[in-house]
């Protein structure tokens, strides 16, 4: 499953995990090499790939959250990797559960 995050600056984040590691990259740039992590630094590679300030402290925030987001989604995802998130900070996170209808 993978979730792709969107910055305020509009820049474009995807985001999977397999197992206890996570995977970024920017959406925009696939050729780009992958950025590896644990969850606990999953935040400054967000930001990193978004180009966000971490010493600013509203852009930390930023990159906080998203991060969060990211990994509250996963979590709770369901096992298929072909399944697509969309998040952007400010929405309410989409549901993960699937209708009758699916």
């Amino acid at each position: 499953m993978e979730v792709t995050l969107r910055a305020s600056n509009g820049a474009k984040i995807l985001v999977w995990r397999e197992d206890d590691l996570f995977h970024a990259r920017r959406a925009e740039a696939p050729l780009e090499p992958l950025q590896t992590c644990l969850g606990l630094d999953l935040f400054e590679i967000i930001a990193d790939l978004a180009r966000l300030d971490l010493e600013d402290g509203a852009q930390t925030a930023e990159a906080i959250e998203l991060s969060r987001s990211a990994q509250r989604l996963l979590a709770r995802a369901p096992g298929s990797p072909e399944t697509a998130i969309h998040y952007q900070l400010g929405e309410d996170p989409p549901s993960t559960t699937r209708s009758s209808t699916d």
